[in-house]
């Protein structure tokens, strides 16, 4: 078979040129935190991470350390939010639970992700019978609701935040697998991929140093919204006693201690309800903003 060498140098040139064409990672910063609503989005998730990082000392009071003699008590200097029916400082719980929600929701997107992106670049490069077995165990995952999912597999796998870390992360998946897929399926038909497959690299090559830095943008955009909908499944797994037991600080173990007492100390539960509409809003916010300037288009 005749080979064009000139033509695959000069393909692998133009895209070797591309890649060095790509904007500095200063001018991307000052772009994205041009971004209001970045800004305010990176603020907040800040915050949250230098308070659960911090926590033994920030927090005013033992999280877990009851006190008979303060049950109940509203909102007040001693008890910026309160106490519970145990007379354990609110605050002091929010302050630990965050640490809970946080590596919850890094460790299942984490590992997710990798599963989801090693299994569409799979599908998107060789196509054939292992896209046609990936694409259809990725329709099925995506045919249930993630909640639903994660609730089954914590059936399977028992209740504790290990496993709600699993359930999570295996309710997850589908959705980089898509992304990756896609973006592996137009990038296999450039020039330069197949001027590389002529040049004889290794598939492994091809995919993790010429097709995969080209696919990662959208899938960044991605884990940063899959973030806040970890910790809100984490939070709604440990209310519904399938995740954290008590005495952990799990926002969701508070909201369900403070469900029967919503009348008479509302602050149980509003406090750390709020906490979760913070942390979500703010991951939000940056997603779309990062989502924003990852588009070419704008």
């Amino acid at each position: 078979m005749y080979v064009d060498r000139e033509w695959v140098q000069h393909r692998m040139a133009e895209y070797e040129v591309g890649k060095e064409k790509k904007r500095p990672v200063i001018e991307f910063l000052a772009k994205l935190f041009g971004h209001k609503g970045a800004v305010f989005g990176a603020a907040i998730i800040i915050l949250f991470v230098f308070t659960a990082a911090f926590a033994p000392w920030l927090a005013p009071y033992e999280y877990d350390k009851p006190d008979i003699s303060a049950v109940l008590q509203p909102p007040s200097a001693e008890h910026l939010f309160g106490t519970d029916e145990f007379g354990r400082d609110i605050l002091s719980r929010i302050v630990y639970g965050a640490r809970i929600s946080l590596n919850v929701s890094l460790v299942a997107v984490g590992i997710s992700l990798v599963v989801g992106t090693v299994l569409g670049a799979l599908a998107g490069y060789y196509g054939g019978v292992v896209d046609y077995i990936v694409t259809s165990i990725t329709d099925i995952a995506w045919a249930f609701p993630t909640t639903l999912l994660a609730i089954a597999f914590i059936a399977a796998l028992g209740t504790g935040i290990e496993n709600v870390v699993i359930a999570i992360a295996l309710a997850s998946w589908a959705g980089y697998c898509r992304v990756v897929r896609g973006q592996f399926l137009s990038l296999r038909e450039r020039e330069y991929i197949q001027a590389a497959r002529i040049l004889g690299m290794s598939d492994g090559r091809i995919i993790f140093r010429h097709m995969l830095p080209n696919a990662v943008a959208p899938v960044i955009v991605m884990a940063t919204l899959e973030l806040p909908k970890a910790i809100v499944i984490e939070a709604s797994l440990s209310f519904l006693g399938l995740g954290a037991k008590p005495p952990a600080p799990s926002w969701g173990v508070i909201l369900d201690s403070g469900k029967g007492l919503i009348g008479q100390a509302p602050w149980i539960s509003f406090f750390p309800g709020l906490m979760i509409m913070l942390i979500v809003l703010g991951f939000n916010l940056f997603g779309d903003a990062l989502r924003d300037v990852l588009d070419p288009n704008t």
